[in-house]
């Protein structure tokens, strides 16, 4: 029975190893940006649009490319299977549209109108089709050119664009066309080539090298660490073995509770571990594992306090965040629980290490609770935050300067790509027409819709005794001329108004997908022009930093209610917990939420800064309380190795190259150096060995 309490960790471990594998879990874990997203309506229609076919296209420079050249990439390019190039067959529907509602889609020259020589015109049309080596298309609608031309963009040659078909829509798929696109690039140096679908690929890949890299670091400074504290390799594996089981556990229960789970969580997983470890140390420094002792008060109260903190934490409406704090709920208990109630009936012999040193120089608790107060007065009157969630992802700057180089080409800079939520056609008319009367000027697809305003308004015009009295002397001219009878019959004639459906707005080229009962139509506008119209609430904008800027802010809020909730929980359990020695206690929340605050001086504050404050603060209320009890060579060991661990496991954070994890890091660093400040230099009672 003794030699099978000694190898329950180890089965325990097997156990849920063999659920991870069974479960299938780990498949859910995702290192995409989406997987962070504040959960909300905005977040399910961006996804729907990063599945949309169109929506994923492939821009390819070939400036200063010889026309050879350009034809034996694209022909290479449209080898891969899944990427084509549109063709004027591909814009049929939309061409003979076109020509078919001219007259309705144009405004009339007044001006030419007035002053037309119908016989002039007539003859210059007749010399043109006389005269000319090549047939002459003349415009049967219009062929006296009374409506003005639709001004057309210049088109950079040098640019051109192919779009992915719908079977490319998963990030296996992208990572096939990807290699096959960069192959022709290497090849045909000149060329340069962007699509969205590089930044799934290449954010993957440097995420997971990154993640990666942290945790074996991470792994290796701790195992170095624990065999230099511990020196003792029984309670090293059944210690690493206990924090592996509440990972997996803490897995297991997340990936059921969400569908998709951020890879980050796992990092902050392994991280936050490193604060588990403080009860394994305060039980084994006191001896609770060599013989039966009281029930440790102070270690159960400061996982408590921890547990309240992350409790009040998860009803953040923010996915990271939720998960980050399920999963440490779970984590930190089922290590509490191990080091606590398992560990005491396997029995681990105690290790003597040397005596600590204590520092001399002392500082009084009222000196650093009046700098921390001052600190935190100033800091506030001067903290900005960073609402931009585009901020939290890999950079990748060689993708981010392509784009940039793209949209200088075309001309795309400074727009806002958005969406126009509708429920039908008629309700996507009266919906852009809306935004037409606060940008009268905008250009779009959607200007190929005709309004019934429109429509009567030229409909009225062509029926007018002015345009009637032209087309007959349109008819007696070109008789006299020779023309062909009834050759200008189709000229201003009157069309049927348009029935507009979904399909047939695909078929004029206006992009649109359709997602739960509802519709949404792509649209690009300059920035400035965008802050006239953000407040329709059909307006969807496509850019993280727009669409979930008040979903960012109402986090923030969140985190800062309830945060102060844990907080103000955590002082009223301080006060019962350490009574006469609260104000010693209270150091320990104060000062490295000053110094936190004072970092704030310098950076503009992420939703992850402001997370981590608070954990840092739950983390440090453990401190607080063993600091304030009895504080013998045992407990000081404790605290300093438990210490050491945690900025171990949190500090590596800062060598991330991923602006989410290197915000959680540097503000774990900057509490745990505080932390480590007071423990060696605040001046304690003369319980103080």
């Amino acid at each position: 029975m003794n030699k099978l309490i000694k190898l329950s960790n180890f089965l325990i471990f097997s156990i849920v190893l063999l659920a991870l594998f069974l479960s299938n879990s780990y498949t859910n874990i995702s290192n995409s940006i989406l997987s962070i997203l504040p959960d909300s309506q905005n977040k399910q229609i961006l996804q729907a649009y990063t599945k949309y076919s169109d929506s994923k296209t492939l821009f390819v420079s070939f400036e200063n490319l010889p026309k050879q050249e350009i034809k034996r990439v694209e022909k290479e390019l449209l080898e891969i299977e899944g990427l084509h190039k549109e063709t004027t067959l591909d814009k049929k529907a939309l061409l003979e549209y076109q020509e078919k509602y001219q007259l309705f889609l144009k405004n009339i020259d007044e001006k030419r109108l007035e002053n037309i020589d119908l016989k002039e015109e007539l003859v210059k049309v007749q010399n043109s089709l006389l005269n000319s080596f090549f047939p002459v298309l003349i415009n049967k609608q219009d062929p006296l050119n009374l409506f003005e031309k639709t001004k057309q963009e210049k088109i950079n040659k040098n640019i051109r664009v192919y779009t992915f078909d719908k079977t490319i829509n998963s990030l296996a798929k992208y990572k096939e066309v990807y290699p096959k696109i960069k192959s022709i690039e290497k090849k045909y140096k000149e060329i340069k080539t962007f699509s969205t679908i590089f930044y799934f690929v290449e954010n993957s890949q440097a995420i997971k090298a990154d993640v990666n890299k942290i945790i074996i670091f991470a792994f290796l400074i701790l195992l170095t660490l624990y065999i230099f504290i511990l020196r003792n390799i029984p309670l090293l594996l059944n210690t690493l073995t206990t924090l592996a089981t509440s990972a997996i556990i803490s897995i297991l229960v997340v990936t059921s509770i969400f569908s998709e789970v951020s890879i980050f969580v796992l990092v902050f997983g392994l991280s936050i571990s490193t604060v588990a470890i403080d009860y394994m140390f305060h039980h084994y420094m006191h001896g609770h594992y060599l013989k039966k002792k009281a029930f440790n008060k102070e270690v159960f109260f400061g996982f408590l306090t921890t547990i309240i903190a992350f409790i009040a934490i998860s009803f953040i409406s923010f996915s990271l965040i939720t998960q980050i704090a399920i999963f440490t709920i779970i984590s930190l208990t089922i290590s509490y629980l191990h080091f606590s109630f398992l560990y005491p009936k396997i029995g681990f012999t105690l290790k003597e290490n040397k005596k600590t040193n204590s520092f001399k120089f002392k500082i009084n608790k009222l000196y650093i609770l009046l700098f921390s107060l001052l600190a935190i007065i100033y800091s506030l009157s001067n903290i900005s935050f960073d609402t931009n969630l585009r901020n939290l992802d890999y950079q990748n700057k060689n993708l981010d300067n392509l784009n940039s180089y793209f949209q200088k080409e075309l001309k795309q800079e400074n727009k806002v790509a958005l969406l126009i939520e509708s429920t039908s056609t008629n309700d996507l008319i009266k919906k852009y027409q809306r935004v037409k009367q606060t940008l009268p000027s905008l250009n779009s697809s959607l200007d190929l819709i005709i309004t019934k305003e429109q429509y009567e308004k030229t409909k009225e015009l062509l029926n007018s005794e002015r345009f009637k009295e032209l087309k007959k002397e349109l008819e007696l001219q070109a008789s006299n001329l020779g023309f062909k009878k009834e050759y200008f019959k189709e000229a201003y004639s009157l069309k049927e108004l348009p029935n507009y459906s979904f399909e047939k707005l695909k078929e004029l080229k206006i992009n649109y997908f359709k997602y739960k009962e509802k519709n949404y139509v792509f649209l690009a506008l300059d920035i400035k022009d965008y802050e006239k119209i953000k407040t329709l609430e059909f307006i969807k904008p496509l850019s993280m930093k727009f669409l979930f800027e008040d979903s960012l802010n109402e986090v923030k809020e969140n985190i800062l209610i309830l945060g102060t909730i844990a907080l103000v929980l955590i002082i009223l359990m301080l006060i019962f917990i350490t009574k006469k020695k609260f104000l010693f206690a209270l150091s320990f929340l104060l000062f490295p939420l000053a110094l936190i605050l004072l970092y704030s001086n310098f950076v503009a504050f992420n939703i992850l800064h402001l997370f981590m404050m608070f954990i840092i603060l739950a983390i440090s209320i453990d401190y607080a309380i063993y600091s304030s009890k009895s504080l013998d060579i045992n407990t000081k060991k404790a605290i300093l190795f438990s210490l050491l661990s945690t900025f171990a496991g949190f500090g590596v954070l800062i060598f991330s190259k991923i602006n989410s994890l290197y915000s959680i890091g540097i503000v774990a660093t900057i509490g745990v150096l505080a932390i480590a400040f007071l423990l060696i230099f605040l001046k304690r009672s003369s319980n103080e060995d």
